[in-house]
């Protein structure tokens, strides 16, 4: 990563005006925002250089986000994912952790939380 160059976080969200909501929040934190609509176009896309972290939704379309995190998780990465979702259950949020995730955050939570998390995840 250049010296200087603001930090990449991958957003992985279907919902396209939480996805611009978000580009906002991020940005304006200083970071660099690289946007997919699903997993799949995650997944066919060339991975942006030296991510900081992947803030994913659960529920997108064919392919869930845990079913990346799973997917990733299976490929070796060890890129730190938040994942973020407006229906948080216990289930959900266990199974995440199981799969690795560095942190679990309600959407309705999100903004000043998920910056800070965003800021604690270790490099």
């Amino acid at each position: 990563m250049m010296v200087g160059a603001p930090p990449v976080i991958v957003v992985v969200e279907d919902d396209l005006s939480t996805q611009k909501a978000l580009g906002r929040l991020l940005r304006a934190s200083g970071f660099e925002t690289v946007m997919f609509s699903s997993a799949e176009a995650f997944l066919d896309a060339t991975p942006p250089p030296e991510p900081m972290c992947l803030v994913l939704d659960v529920h997108l379309g064919a392919m869930s986000g845990l079913d990346l995190q799973r997917h990733l998780k299976a490929c070796g990465s060890d890129l730190p994912i938040i994942v973020m979702t407006a229906f948080a259950d216990d289930r959900v949020r266990a199974e995440a952790y199981r799969n690795g995730c560095f942190a679990f955050l309600p959407k309705e939570s999100a903004g000043e939380d998920l910056i800070a998390l965003i800021k604690s995840v270790p490099r």
